[in-house]
Order: C-alpha cells, then sequence, then structure tokens
C-alpha cells in the first residue's frame, strides 16, 4: 500500500512540475502587425517579487555589443489573477517586472521588430554608436515571403532560469517550411512545433521560414542539408549542392570523420539593388554547432557566385572542430549580457580560418597559388592592425584598441596557425601536425566539456613538444615578429618582405560616392584604363552583377583580384549613356609585400615537410 501510495503522488505531481518547469513560446507568423511579429510567452512556474527578463547583449559567434532588448516594444505581463504588473526598463535589454503580490505569472507578451530594416536616428551617428546588428546574426519579417528567427532576436529568458525547456510553438503560412536543425515534434501543415532543452540550445539553431527550396546529401553518415531563400529566385539550392558536397568529403578526408551526425547550411541571398536591406551590417556567415546562417549578395553568374561561396561557407563549416569539439571554461560561463573573456580568440578563428584553407588545398578545391595569395594578402593585413598581442586583445574587447584589431585573429591568427603546424610537423618528423593536436583535444573534450582557459599552451606542450613552448610565448603572448623567411624556408618556399613582381590589372582608377545619386562615381583613372573609364563615370556592374554603395567590395573582386586570361565585363553610366565593356587584364611590373614563392632548388627534406602540410609535393602535381 506504501508503494501504491508513493506512486499516486509521483503521477500526481510530475505532470504540474513538468508543465511549469518549461517555457512555452508562441509565434503567429500569418498575423503581422506592421513590420512587427507578437511574441507570446507561458513562463515556468514564477512568483518572485522581482523579476527580470533578459534579452541577450551579446551572442555565442559573435564578439561585439547586439542589444536586442531596443527591439522590443509594448511589453504587457498578465499573472493568473488577471493583473497587469508593472514593467520598468533597465536599460537596452532588461526588463524589471514588479511583482508586489507574488502572482503567478500566466503570460508576458510583447511585440518584436526585426533588426535588418533597422535606421539610424541620426544619420550623423557613427557607426559604432549606432550598433547595428550583423545581418546573419539578425532577424527578417517580410509578411509573405520569408522571416528569419535568429531566437535571441526575438525571445530572453528570465535572470536565474536560462537552463529551463524551451518549446517554441509557431502558426506559420501553409506554403511555408522552416529550415533548422532545432529538434521538430510532429506538426500540421499551418503550425510547427519545436523543443529545446534550454536556451542556449534554442539560440545555437535559428530558423529560415520561406517557401522551401531545399537539398540534402549523406557523406559517411553525416546527413547534410542546404536551404535557400534567393530574393529573385536566381540562386538555387542544387547549384551549391557539387562545392558544398566536396567540401563536406574534404573534411572528412581531412579530419578522419565529420564530427556531426547532422548538419545545415542555410541562405539567405540578397538582391544587390536592395539597399534597404543591405545597407547597415554586410555580407557574410553566423557559425553554429550544427548549422550556419548565411546572408549573401545574390548574384547568377555562376564563377562569381562559387567565389562568394568559397569566401564564407569553407570557414564557417570548419567551426564543427572548434568551437564546437575544442572552448574553454569561459564559454560555459556565457550569460549573454558579457562578452566571454577567453584568451584563445587565435584558435577559435585564426585557427579555423587556417584549416578551412588548407584543407580546399589538400583536396584540389584550391590551388597552391590561390592559397598562397590568400595568406599573402593575410600578412599585408596583419600589418595594418595596432601591435597588440592576439591573446590580450582577446581577454579584453571592452577596449577600443582591441575591438579594432579584432579582425586581425583572421589574418594573423591564421598566418600563426600556418607557422604552428609547420614547426609541429617538423618537431615531429611529419607525425604530428596542427589537426592531429586539435583532434586529440576534441576527443579529451569534445561539445560538452571545457578546458582551462588558461592551460590551453601546457595541454598542447604534453600532447607535443616542449620546445613549442617558446613558440607560444614569443608569437602568441609576447607578440614578437614571426620570422616569415624561416618558416618558409622549412617548406622549399622563398619569402620576399618586398618584391617587384608581375600583376594582372585593367588599369587603376580610384573611386568615391556621390552622396546625391548613392551611386559610385569614378574620381580619376590612370592612363591605359582597359574598360575606356572616364572621370565622373558611374559604375553599374561586374559581370552583369548590380553593384551599390553596400555590395561593391564583393561585386568588384573580379577586378580588385584579376587574373591572367580572365575576361570581366564592367558596366557604367556616362550622363544618360550605358556602357558594357569586356576586358581581359594585362601584366604589369608591381612592388608587391609578403611575397612567397616556391623555391625550384628546395630539398628532398624540404618538400617531405611541404607534403605534411600541404598534403603533396610539386612532383606529385
Amino acid at each position: 500500500m506504501r508503494i501504491i501510495l508513493l506512486l499516486f503522488l509521483i503521477n500526481f505531481a510530475c505532470p504540474g512540475t513538468q508543465a511549469q518547469g518549461k517555457y512555452s513560446i508562441s509565434l503567429d507568423l500569418t498575423s503581422i502587425s506592421g513590420d512587427r511579429v507578437k511574441v507570446s510567452i507561458v513562463p515556468p512556474h514564477i512568483t518572485d517579487k522581482e523579476i527580470r527578463y533578459i534579452m541577450p547583449a551579446f551572442i555565442p559567434g559573435s564578439y561585439f555589443r547586439k542589444d536586442f532588448g531596443r527591439f522590443v516594444s509594448d511589453m504587457i505581463v498578465v499573472t493568473k489573477n488577471g493583473n497587469f504588473l508593472d514593467i520598468k526598463k533597465e536599460g537596452e535589454n532588461v526588463f524589471a517586472i514588479r511583482n508586489k503580490g507574488e502572482e503567478e505569472i500566466a503570460k508576458i507578451e510583447y511585440f518584436i521588430s526585426d533588426s535588418w530594416d533597422m535606421e539610424k536616428p541620426n544619420p550623423s551617428m557613427s557607426d559604432e554608436e549606432f550598433n547595428y546588428v550583423f545581418q546573419p546574426g539578425g532577424t527578417n519579417i517580410q509578411s509573405g515571403k520569408n522571416f528569419v528567427i535568429n531566437h535571441y532576436g526575438y525571445f530572453g529568458y528570465i535572470d536565474g532560469h536560462k537552463d529551463l525547456p524551451y518549446e517554441l510553438i509557431i502558426q506559420k503560412p501553409a506554403s511555408m517550411y522552416g529550415s533548422t536543425t532545432l529538434p521538430r515534434k510532429k506538426g500540421t501543415a499551418t503550425k510547427d512545433f519545436f523543443t529545446a532543452e534550454n536556451y542556449t540550445k534554442l539560440v545555437d539553431n535559428p530558423i529560415l521560414y520561406c517557401v522551401p527550396d531545399t537539398t540534402s546529401f549523406t557523406v559517411d553518415s553525416t546527413h547534410i542539408s542546404i536551404s535557400v531563400y534567393s530574393e529573385n529566385g536566381i540562386v538555387k539550392s542544387k547549384a551549391l549542392t557539387y562545392y558544398l558536397m566536396m567540401l563536406a568529403s574534404a573534411v572528412r578526408d581531412d579530419l578522419g570523420k565529420l564530427p556531426v551526425k547532422q548538419y545545415s547550411f542555410i541562405m539567405y541571398f540578397a538582391s544587390p539593388e536592395n539597399q534597404s536591406m543591405t545597407k547597415y551590417g554586410g555580407f557574410g556567415a553566423m557559425e553554429h554547432n550544427y548549422c550556419s546562417f548565411y546572408f549573401l549578395p545574390e548574384i547568377a553568374r555562376a564563377d562569381s557566385l562559387d567565389g562568394i561561396i568559397k569566401q564564407f561557407v569553407p570557414h564557417n563549416f570548419m567551426h564543427i572542430l572548434t568551437p564546437l569539439n575544442i572552448h574553454s571554461d569561459k564559454f560555459d560561463e556565457f550569460d549573454f549580457k558579457h562578452v566571454p573573456q577567453s584568451a584563445h580568440l587565435w584558435m577559435y578563428e585564426g585557427v579555423t580560418e587556417y584549416l578551412s584553407n588548407v584543407i580546399q588545398l589538400k583536396d584540389s578545391l584550391m590551388t597552391e597559388e590561390e592559397f598562397m595569395d590568400i595568406f599573402r594578402e593575410k600578412m599585408d593585413r596583419a600589418n595594418t592592425y595596432p601591435n597588440v598581442s592576439l591573446m590580450d586583445m582577446s581577454r579584453d574587447l571592452n577596449k577600443k584598441i582591441n575591438r579594432d584589431a579584432f579582425m586581425n585573429v583572421f589574418d594573423k591568427g591564421a598566418v600563426l596557425a600556418l607557422m604552428m603546424d609547420v614547426r609541429l610537423n617538423e618537431l615531429s618528423n611529419g607525425k604530428i601536425g596542427l589537426k592531429d593536436v586539435l583532434l586529440k583535444l576534441s576527443q579529451k573534450y569534445g561539445s560538452n566539456k571545457s578546458f582551462k582557459d588558461d592551460s590551453l599552451f601546457e595541454e598542447i606542450i604534453k600532447l607535443t613538444y616542449p620546445e613549442m613552448r617558446s613558440f607560444f610565448d614569443d608569437y602568441l603572448i609576447a607578440n614578437k615578429p614571426v620570422p616569415y623567411k624561416d618558416y618558409f624556408n622549412k617548406l622549399g618556399m622563398n619569402y620576399y618582405p618586398t618584391l617587384i613582381d608581375t600583376v594582372w590589372s585593367f588599369g587603376k582608377f580610384t573611386m568615391a560616392v556621390d552622396q546625391a545619386h548613392d551611386e559610385l562615381v569614378v574620381l580619376k583613372v590612370e592612363p591605359g584604363n582597359l574598360f575606356g573609364l572616364e572621370k565622373g563615370d558611374f559604375l553599374l556592374s561586374v559581370d552583369d552583377a548590380p553593384m551599390n554603395l553596400y555590395t561593391f567590395e564583393i561585386i568588384m573582386d573580379p577586378i580588385y583580384k584579376a587574373k591572367n586570361g580572365h575576361k570581366v565585363t564592367l558596366g557604367y553610366r556616362r550622363g544618360t549613356e550605358k556602357f558594357r565593356v569586356e576586358a581581359t587584364p594585362v601584366g604589369l611590373a608591381e612592388k608587391k609585400t609578403n611575397v612567397i614563392t616556391s623555391n625550384d632548388v628546395a630539398s628532398d627534406e624540404q618538400l617531405i615537410l611541404r607534403d605534411k602540410v600541404f598534403g603533396y609535393t610539386p612532383q606529385k602535381r
């Protein structure tokens, strides 16, 4: 009888505990108020006098303040007794709810405005003051067309209750499909049900709603999906499948296996002419543990689109190694209020950037010339940043000098990863490289266990050689100049700080923004310009991809990086007359910096080391 009574009590208690121990969130994407979505939340069982609802100031995968609380409006909090509670906003992201009667809250409701349409309240406001949200980590609300749901832009959590489960119910148009890696329960044509273990898991899995354009494939036992929204229907998911399949296979070949069972590429292609959407922020991607979200220009020409994909996809895909499976305890403390002060952005971003390129080189998705050009440019850019230690910079991104140097983790960080790979292979006679060290670390830690932030170098030294201590001390901690010549010589390659070399060019010209027309105008043209440009011409397109103030850096890439024999078509306007001119670049002598060339008399020992690092010897090619 005691056993029966105990079971009765357990069964009686459990349903109430389960129902009250989670967040139940509802969104209705079929009923949009202006450019806003209504959020309705049934919170966990809460009766505190002071309740603080938190919207994220910082988000995983980004190291700069976002302040998503500024997109919340018209919040109400209602108790089960039907009383409306007072709400006071503290700063941008904290909503203090006063519950003097300690009543149980029945619901929290508010409206969310999307971040992609945000405008500066004052045109003279600086970008830093404005604090725009990078589109891949933001939100978009376009009724009848698409909805970009990065959850931290819609939902928050009650302070002290971030680790409770979330249930998400989304009413949607029957024609739309929600692409995501978020666990999905059985729904209907017009209603989706998703679940997440906690807030961190929820925000790690964005959703893109649109008329579906999806493709999937399998590499070994890993299921990989591609979801595309293209504003004018120019880019299709099937057109991206071959390259992404080759990339995933190359990563599998290099790592031995893919460390995830599923992965999604979720891609939004914006028309370059859609200036309201591309005005602030920028093109790029946001990585997550089992997916990555891309905001890219919609380009029709296949080779130009291929270049854009190669620029952004490999790096974000390689985050499946770090920080997914290798991260410090600073990430365990992520509270969405402060940026993690980890010293190892050089690894999370720099090593990832290096691996994303060298894996393509090994699998012939990139040539040695392309690889060396990328790293030459990285060394050039590294010289333009403030002379600060990458580790010191990482530890305190609140300082402006460190924020200004942030992008150096992608440049100098990647170059240091290459040097580290060379040094490890040299010490081990080709038996241990950087990838091997990372795989050992990922096996020891994995996605659910972290290393101590101040012990990483000791961990690597234990796995490798005492000589690595001086590498870390000199180049990552002390920020000493890297002896590039010595390191490239180990690979049988020549390094020149400066060199007169042949570059391919269509002729130099300078541009500026014409504020009156919001166009790019040619200011100066040097003699011999192959497109026939004149001062005062307005640039319109490159290879028929429309250009505006916010896309020109990407669209102009075939001109910036002209190649021997590669024709480019430039569109421009002179007065009312339009021109479309095709040209082939010519070779010009130019002084270049950080030049890397192959040494024709490299020794067998040097070539063997190069083979271990790059995956081939010149003779094999």
